[in-house]
C-alpha cells in the first residue's frame, strides 16, 4: 500500500512539472489608442516542444500599481488574440528541438486621468510559473517562476494630458547559437513617441509562482520581486559565459555572445525610456538561447582585381580608374566548405550611390558535386560615377549560409575614380547680329541650333531677361534633339511692342550630363525706334488766371495739333471737383493730327464758394508710343461786391419840403454769395425800437417821435451793420 502511495505522488509530481515547464520568456507593452484609451497587450512566447499545451492559458490577468506607494489600481484582464511560430533567420537551420511560440494577448482599457495622476508613475506586472526544465544556467528551471515588468509614467502631467506609449521590441526569432562561434542578435526596440531608450543586462525576476498548481499563475503581487537563483559562475554581468559573455549595446539594443559551452540559457534585457533627459519607463523581456554543438563552418574568402589586370587586389591600395580605363572589378568568391551556398554583394562605406551594377553570378551553390569551386562576378561602375578626387571605399562582402548564422569575409576596395570629359552644349544664331533696331512693322526672324559634340540630348530655349516673352508676338518653340537640335524665331513688331524702348532675349541650349546641367547661351537687344514729335495745345487766352465778377461770363478756346498727323483728343477735368457742378462746360472735337475744345463758364456763387479753382485742359495723342500728355491750367476765382464799403446818410429832415424827408439808403449793395439783406431795426437812445422793416428798399419817415439821434443795425445774416442817424425837423 505504501508502495501505492509513494507510486502515486511521483507520478503527481511528474505530472505538475511537465503541465508546467512552457515559459521561454516575454514581455508586456501599452500603446496609447486616442483620448484615455490604451491598448495593454502581452507577448507570451511558449516551449512548443518541451511546453505542455495544457499550460497554454486562455487569458491572463494583469495587475496595475502605483510606483510610488505599491497601491493596487486595477486589474485587466487580457484575452488570447493570436498564436503564431516565431521564425528563424534562416529556415534552412531549423532543427526540431527549436521550436517558439508567439502568444499575444490585448485589451484596451481606459486609463482615467483621475485615477493615473500620480507624477511618480505606474507599473503592471503578471507572474507565471515554469520556466523549462532543461535551463542550465539557473537553479532548478522548472520551478522558476517569471513576472512580466513594465513602467509606464502617468497619464497627465503639470494639469495637461501626458501621451506615451512603451517601446516596442523587435520580435525574437528562433535562431540558436554555436558553441564558440560569434552570435549577434536584435533586441532593438522602437518608440513611437520618439522618446531616447537606453538598453542592459538585469537578472531575470522569478516571482511568487510557483510549480504547485493552485499558485502556477497567481494574481500578480506589488513589487519587488524575487530574482532567479543563478548557477554557480552566473550572474547579471555574465548570464551567458563565453568571450564576450553576453552583453548589449546600450544604445542599439544588439546582443553579442561567443558562447563557451552548449546548453539552454535564460537571459533578461531591460529598456529604459527617456523624454527630455528624465527616465519616463521600462520594459523588460525574459527570453532563453540553445547553444548547440554545431559542425566547423569555415569563412568564405572573396579577391578582385581591376579588369585586364592580373594581379588581385591588395588591402590598402587605392585603385584609380581613368577616363579611358574600362570601369569594373573582376570578382571571385568561394567556400571551403563542402555544398556552400554563397552569396556576394557590396556596400558602401564613405559615399552613398547606387551607380555600380553587378553582372555574371553573385549567388549560387560552390563544391558540391557539378558545381563551381568559385563563382565569378563583375562589378562596373556607371560612366557618371565621379569620386571628385576622393578616395571612396566600398566592401565587396561574400556571406555563407552556415547555421546558425552565416559566415562572412569582406574585402574593402578604395579607389578613385576620374570623370568621362564631356563637352558643353553650343548655341547658334543663323544670323550674325545680336543687337537690332526695329520700326513698327519690321520683322525679325532667324533659326536658333542647338549642337553637342558628345551627341547627348541638347534643348533649346529662349526667355525674355526684362518682359514676358509670351506677351508679345514672339513665334519659337522650345525644341530637344539628340546631338543638334533648331528651332525657328519670329518676331513681328507691332505697335504693342514700340512701347517698350528695349528687350533682351536669351536663348539657352542645354545638355543633361550625369544628372547636371551643361548650358551654353546667346543673348540678343531689340531697341525700337518710333519717330513722334510732340502734339502743341494753345489757348486764345493770353493769360490763364482770371478774376471774375458775380455773373460775369467767361470763355476760352484751345486747339491742339500734331504735325505727325496721329489722332488726337481734348478733355478738361477741375481739379479736386466736377466741372458740371460748378456750371462750367467744356466740349472738343478731335481726328487726325488737329482738336479743338470750348471752355465756357458764368461766375457763381457756388464758384465763389470753391475758392481758387484750376482747370486742367489737356491734349492726348492716340500712337503706338504717345508722347506725354500735353496740358494747360487755368486758374479762376470769383469776387462779389464789398458792401463793407457804403456810407449811409447820418441826417435827415422830414419837414414836407421835398428834401431828406426820409431816412433811406439807396445805395445799399445788393444781396452777395454770403449775405443777403435780412432787416434793419431803429432804436431811441433808450433802446425801445422805433422802427423795423425787411424791405431791401426801405424808408422811415420819423413819424410819432422827437427829433433826436437814432440808432440802428442793418442784419445782412452774417454781418450787422450798426450805426446812428439824427432827425431835424
Amino acid at each position: 500500500m505504501k508502495h501505492a502511495l509513494l507510486l502515486l505522488l511521483c507520478l503527481l509530481i511528474i505530472s505538475l512539472k511537465s503541465t508546467a515547464t512552457h515559459i521561454v520568456g516575454g514581455e508586456l507593452e501599452i500603446e496609447h489608442r486616442s483620448g484615455y484609451t490604451y491598448r495593454i497587450t502581452m507577448n507570451l512566447y511558449f516551449d512548443d516542444v518541451n511546453g505542455t499545451p495544457g499550460a497554454r492559458d486562455p487569458s491572463a490577468n494583469i495587475r496595475i500599481f502605483d510606483k510610488g506607494n505599491n497601491r493596487f489600481m486595477m486589474d485587466v484582464q487580457l484575452p488570447l488574440r493570436s498564436d503564431t511560430f516565431v521564425n528563424y533567420t534562416d529556415i534552412a537551420c531549423t532543427i526540431g528541438e527549436l521550436r517558439t511560440r508567439r502568444i499575444v494577448y490585448s485589451q484596451d482599457v481606459v486609463l482615467s486621468p483621475n485615477m493615473f495622476n500620480n507624477q511618480q508613475g505606474y507599473y503592471m506586472a503578471w507572474e507565471r510559473c515554469c520556466r523549462n526544465r532543461t535551463i542550465n544556467n539557473i537553479i532548478m528551471p522548472d520551478a522558476a517562476g517569471q513576472v512580466f515588468y513594465m513602467e509606464f509614467p502617468p497619464v497627465t502631467k503639470n494639469s495637461a494630458q501626458f501621451v506615451n506609449s512603451s517601446p516596442r521590441l523587435f520580435p525574437p526569432l528562433s535562431d540558436y547559437a554555436c558553441a564558440n562561434e560569434l552570435f549577434y542578435y536584435d533586441f532593438s526596440g522602437t518608440d513611437s513617441d520618439g522618446d531616447s531608450l537606453v538598453y542592459d543586462m538585469v537578472t531575470p525576476l522569478n516571482g511568487y509562482a510557483t510549480a504547485d498548481p493552485s499558485n502556477a499563475a497567481p494574481i500578480a503581487r506589488p513589487a519587488p520581486y524575487p530574482e532567479v537563483r543563478w548557477m554557480p559562475g552566473y550572474n547579471r554581468s555574465n548570464q551567458i559565459q563565453g568571450s564576450p559573455p553576453i552583453i548589449i549595446d546600450k544604445q542599439t539594443g544588439r546582443l553579442t555572445v561567443r558562447p563557451d559551452r552548449v546548453g539552454l540559457f535564460v537571459f533578461a534585457v531591460r529598456v529604459q525610456e527617456y523624454r527630455d533627459g528624465v527616465k519616463i519607463g521600462e520594459v523588460r523581456r525574459d527570453f532563453q538561447l540553445l547553444v548547440k554543438d554545431c559542425p566547423r563552418n569555415e569563412s568564405p574568402q572573396v579577391q578582385a582585381r581591376v579588369n585586364g589586370q592580373t594581379t588581385n587586389y591588395k588591402r590598402g591600395d587605392v585603385i584609380r580608374i581613368n577616363p579611358t580605363d574600362a570601369r569594373c572589378l573582376n570578382i571571385e568568391f568561394t567556400d571551403p566548405d563542402p555544398n556552400s551556398r554563397i552569396t556576394l554583394y557590396a556596400r558602401p562605406v564613405n559615399f552613398s550611390s547606387d551607380q555600380y551594377t553587378f553582372t555574371g553570378t553573385t549567388s549560387g551553390i560552390v563544391n558540391a558535386p557539378g558545381s563551381q569551386e568559385s563563382l565569378k562576378a563583375d562589378i562596373c561602375f556607371d560612366e557618371c560615377f565621379d569620386t571628385e578626387g576622393k578616395v571612396f571605399k566600398l566592401d565587396l562582402i561574400v556571406k555563407d549560409n552556415g547555421c546558425s548564422l552565416p559566415r562572412q569575409d569582406t574585402l574593402q576596395v578604395s579607389f578613385i575614380i576620374d570623370p568621362i570629359p564631356n563637352e558643353p552644349p553650343t548655341i547658334q544664331l543663323s544670323k550674325p547680329d545680336r543687337l537690332f533696331t526695329v520700326m513698327e512693322g519690321d520683322v525679325i526672324d532667324f533659326n536658333v541650333l542647338g549642337f553637342d559634340a558628345d551627341n547627348d540630348e541638347v534643348s533649346i530655349s529662349a526667355k525674355g531677361l526684362n518682359f514676358d516673352i509670351n506677351s508679345l508676338p514672339i513665334t519659337f518653340q522650345n525644341s530637344s534633339s539628340i546631338g543638334q537640335v533648331q528651332s525657328p524665331f519670329k518676331w513681328l513688331i507691332d505697335c504693342k511692342t514700340v512701347g517698350q524702348k528695349t528687350y533682351q532675349i536669351e536663348f539657352t541650349a542645354t545638355s543633361m550630363v550625369c544628372g547636371k546641367e551643361l548650358t551654353q547661351t546667346e543673348v540678343i537687344e531689340v531697341r525700337t525706334v518710333y519717330p513722334n514729335q510732340v502734339p502743341v495745345l494753345t489757348t486764345d487766352k493770353q493769360v490763364l488766371v482770371f478774376e471774375l465778377d458775380l455773373n460775369e461770363p467767361f470763355e476760352a478756346n484751345f486747339t491742339g495739333t500734331d504735325l505727325d498727323q496721329h489722332l488726337l483728343s481734348m478733355q478738361a477735368r477741375g481739379e479736386n471737383f466736377d466741372l458740371a457742378s460748378l456750371g462750367m462746360t467744356f466740349t472738343s472735337t478731335g481726328g487726325a493730327g488737329a482738336a479743338t475744345g470750348k471752355f465756357n463758364f458764368t461766375a457763381n456763387c457756388e464758384a465763389f464758394k470753391g475758392g481758387v479753382l484750376r482747370v486742367n485742359f489737356m491734349l492726348m495723342e492716340d500712337a503706338c508710343a504717345p508722347s506725354p500728355t500735353q496740358q494747360i491750367t487755368m486758374e479762376f476765382k470769383v469776387k462779389v461786391p464789398d458792401y463793407k464799403t457804403f456810407v449811409p446818410p447820418n441826417i435827415f429832415t422830414p419837414n414836407a419840403d421835398g428834401l431828406n424827408d426820409f431816412f433811406e439808403i439807396p445805395g445799399m449793395p445788393a444781396d452777395v454769395c454770403t449775405s443777403a439783406f435780412q432787416h434793419i431795426r431803429i432804436y431811441n437812445r433808450w433802446g425801445k425800437e422805433v422802427f423795423s422793416s425787411t424791405a431791401h428798399d426801405f424808408k422811415w419817415d420819423g413819424k410819432d417821435v422827437n427829433d433826436g439821434v437814432y440808432y440802428y443795425v442793418i442784419d445782412y445774416g452774417a454781418d450787422k451793420f450798426r450805426g446812428s442817424v439824427t432827425l431835424v425837423r
